[in-house]
Formats: structure tokens, sequence, C-alpha cells
């Protein structure tokens, strides 16, 4: 009896610790947030950041003038996580609701060459609005993946960038962000 309560507790081990061996954990003290990436991910160094700006990647909420404020790379050049802080006040949950129904019916009606909105899911838990698109850079479509995460110091804006076909990468940016640590001082609590 005492072994097989060893086996199963040694299996139970390994079951729950898989995720932890999968991925790394990455904080940013500027940003308040942990992310978990899988292993082979890199932080992006400022040149990648200042690349990921002149190259122009459409981002639905905010435009394209973005600020990349930090990033996530990786190693084949493949899929890419930016991040952006969009300032601003602890939004009320109606205003949550209202933003987000117009951020989703601004992207229906403007679509237009060059991006097609697939899919727009809120996360009340976790206070993120999820945004699917295709979009074409320099010529070339690539599936973008926008999360409005919203805190008290107003929002954090993650972009990923992924190959069409590629649904590993979307489900590791998905699985990171949607499991994204935020700092006390920066989670949103309602009012």
């Amino acid at each position: 009896m005492r072994i097989l309560f060893f086996i199963v507790a040694i299996s139970a081990m390994v079951v729950f610790s898989l995720p932890a061996w999968a991925s790394l954990p990455f904080y940013n003290p500027d940003m308040g947030y942990t992310i978990w990436l899988p292993k082979t991910w890199n932080v992006a160094s400022d040149g990648d950041l200042e690349r990921a700006e002149s190259v122009g990647y459409p981002v639905p909420v905010g435009g394209e003038d973005s600020d990349w404020q930090a990033g996530y790379v990786s190693p084949s050049g493949g899929p890419v996580l930016l991040v952006e802080i969009e300032p601003g006040r602890r939004p009320l949950t109606p205003d949550i609701s209202n933003f987000n129904r117009f951020i989703v019916r601004t992207l229906r009606e403007a679509g237009g060459e060059g991006f097609h909105l697939r899919d727009a899911t809120y996360f009340g838990e976790k206070k993120t609005l999820r945004i699917e698109s295709e979009v074409r850079v320099r010529g070339r479509s690539l599936l973008s993946l926008h999360y409005v995460v919203y805190t008290r110091r107003g929002m954090l804006n993650f972009v990923g960038y992924v190959e069409p076909g590629d649904e590993k990468a979307r489900a590791a940016i998905d699985k990171a962000v949607l499991s994204l640590y935020l700092d006390d001082a920066v989670r949103y609590e309602p009012r």
C-alpha cells in the first residue's frame, strides 16, 4: 500500500510540474507583471523593439504609432509578442463593457484591405479582451493576437504575431497572456 502511495504521489508531482518545466517566468518590474513563455523564447532587445516599431505592425487598438516598451521573441525568428502601456485611470466595469463593444464594432466596420477581424472574446475574470485578426505586413499575411488587459493604471496591450498556420505559437501566446500575473499595485480591482 505504501509503494502505491509513493507511485501516485510521484506521478502527481510529474504531471503538475510539467507546465513549470515547459515554460519560464519573465518578470517586468517596470510594467508590473509576470508572464510565462516557452523556454525557447527570449526577452526582446531594445533593437528588436525599435525594428518592430519601424516595421509598423498594425495594432487594432492604438493604431500604428505604438511605443513598444517590452517584448518577447522566439529565436527561430517566428512568433513575437510585444507589450505597451496605455496609461489612464482604472475604468469602471460598465466602461470596460462599453469600450469593448466600441472596439469590436469599430474593427468590424473598418475591416478593409490588410485587416480582417476573426474573433473577439472578453475574459471577465481576467479583465482581458482578446482580439484575433488577420493582418498584412509588408505583403505578408500574419495572425495578430491582441490582448487588452485592464489594470488600475489604464491598459496593458499585448500583441502577438504568428504565422497563420502556427497553432503551437498561437496556443503559447494565448496561454502566456491569459495566465499573466499582475502585481498588486497594477491588478484591476472593481470599485
